[in-house]
């Protein structure tokens, strides 16, 4: 469903303050290095290492993360592309590239929200931007990230996609009159029909995909923040259902056939094991310190 003339940029963002992990600046270049190669245009956004971050405005590394968002349209109004694949980082490297993909189809797109949160919170409720980034797309939240956003999606534009958790963030005052659309994960289990549907009833020129890792089944996928060694055995019984990397392929592959896909977002890859033999690689003979005692956090609590 693609014409192979367009320009398709691919922006590898490795941001790791949204959520306060820095563990994603590793995820986002190993989803890089691992996702088949391109012929087109590549940007990778500079992104910010110090991780002395502040709380701003309600919003933990605000002033970074406005930057680096500003970096990411910068590379984008670069090239123009005619679509856009975001590989990052925390899942607010989606606001630039979906913001420049709204305006540049005059709004006449659909947005699957592939995540098993809405994140539509804003900084009231929720300190973390990774959270808030929806919300900002809909022009809603901190006002300078909506002002990064032109031309805001409408509620109607949105299908949530493997949504099972936080969904209260849905209800509050903000969002109260919004009216949103849901495929739950026991609705994509068996076949793509609830989001073809969904999608053939308001035949957008072209569609976006957010694809949040999270929602995969950490029963089958690991590298997740969820899936810390540490606590893995008690949250595999404390995680809401997810759904499994064949069913999101199948929703994706199906939506593709039928549609015309003009971005494709991958966040929130956690790769606890490259995570943790690279701290074992820093302290070992010839390679690293031997007198280097100490293992690296992977986030911190405000």
């Amino acid at each position: 469903m693609t014409n192979k003339e367009d320009k398709t940029l691919r922006l590898l963002m490795p941001q790791w303050q949204g959520g306060n992990n820095p563990p994603y600046v590793l995820g986002a270049h190993l989803l890089n290095w691992l996702a088949p190669k391109t012929n087109g245009p590549f940007e990778e956004v500079p992104v910010d290492l110090d991780v002395c971050l502040e709380k701003e405005q309600g919003i933990v590394g605000r002033s970074v993360l406005l930057k680096q968002a500003r970096s990411a349209k910068s590379l984008i109004q670069k090239h123009r592309p005619d679509r856009v694949i975001v590989l990052g980082g925390d899942c607010g490297v989606e606001l630039a590239p979906f913001a420049y993909l709204n305006e540049k189809y005059d709004g006449d797109t659909a947005l699957l929200w592939v995540d098993l949160h809405p994140d539509v919170s804003i900084p009231e409720d929720w300190p973390n931007h990774h959270a808030h980034v929806l919300a900002n797309l809909l022009g809603i939240g901190d006002k300078e990230f909506v002002a990064e956003v032109p031309r805001p999606f409408k509620p109607e534009q949105v299908l949530f996609v493997g949504l099972n958790d936080m969904m209260e963030a849905l209800h509050s005052k903000p969002l109260q009159n919004m009216k949103f659309d849901i495929a739950t994960p026991d609705d994509i289990e068996e076949d793509s029909s609830k989001v073809l549907q969904w999608l053939d009833s308001r035949k957008p020129s072209k569609v976006i995909v957010h694809f949040d890792l999270d929602v995969l089944d950490l029963r089958e996928f690991r590298s997740l923040l969820i899936a810390n060694p540490d606590t893995y055995d008690e949250m595999v019984g404390k995680a809401p259902k997810a759904s499994s990397i064949e069913t999101i392929i199948r929703v994706l592959q199906d939506v593709a056939k039928a549609h015309d896909v003009a971005g494709l977002g991958i966040t929130e890859h956690f790769p606890w094991d490259a995570y943790n033999l690279q701290n074992m690689l820093q302290r070992l003979p010839l390679l690293g310190d031997i007198n280097k005692k100490d293992k690296a956090p992977f986030n911190w609590i405000f």
